[in-house]
């Protein structure tokens, strides 16, 4: 009996072999294979985060307005210091304001065209040029701009309230240190007294 069940289970296994061998047999494995590696595929992508533009756009924005208050305290504590190493300062604290944000500064291409037209004794040209910016396309397809700088916002004035800010001498001291440090007229700086 043990014999029968040997020759039964050869049978069985070539019949197995040569049913999986037959053409198309194997044309219909190949292809459930496929369909399965990308259903994996499609359940793969499904499982990722997607960030989209308007989280994307709001995470820039937080970073430039973090960065720019980094900025406008740094340059705070910078000019403090050097005011308050004036003779006859004293005491300092100052506030700057800024005017506007941090601005990125894209790479573009430029193209410029010439148009001469001549009449009898007059010459006209034209110059037309046109601006394109550079874009990055990234590997899922999504196109970035090129960023080449930043541009830091403009002051818009500076208070100083220091101990010898009723002082004309002294004021006026401060108020043209300030004017050449930053690069801004005087009227846009004001200094008074501490209480």
């Amino acid at each position: 009996m043990a014999e029968k069940t040997e020759a039964v289970t050869e049978k069985d296994t070539e019949k197995g072999q040569r049913f999986f061998w037959k053409k198309d047999n194997l044309v219909k494995l190949v292809v459930l294979i496929g369909i399965l590696g990308i259903g994996l595929i499609f359940f793969s992508s499904l499982g990722r985060k997607q960030t989209a533009p308007e989280e994307s756009s709001s995470l820039q924005s937080e970073m430039q307005l973090s960065e720019l208050e980094e900025y406008r305290e740094r340059l705070t504590q910078e000019l403090g210091n050097m005011v308050s190493s004036i003779e006859g300062a004293g005491r300092t604290r100052l506030m700057v304001t800024l005017d506007g944000t941090v601005r990125s500064i894209y790479a573009s291409d430029s193209d410029i065209s010439a148009r001469q037209s001549t009449k009898s004794t007059d010459s006209d040209e034209q110059n037309n040029e046109k601006n394109t910016c550079v874009l990055l396309r990234r590997k899922d397809g999504s196109e970035e701009a090129l960023t080449v700088g930043q541009q830091l916002p403009k002051i818009r004035g500076v208070l100083v309230v220091c101990d010898g800010g009723d002082s004309q001498e002294v004021s006026e001291e401060i108020r043209s240190a300030v004017a050449a440090v930053l690069n801004i007229s005087g009227s846009r700086i004001c200094v008074s007294k501490m209480a």
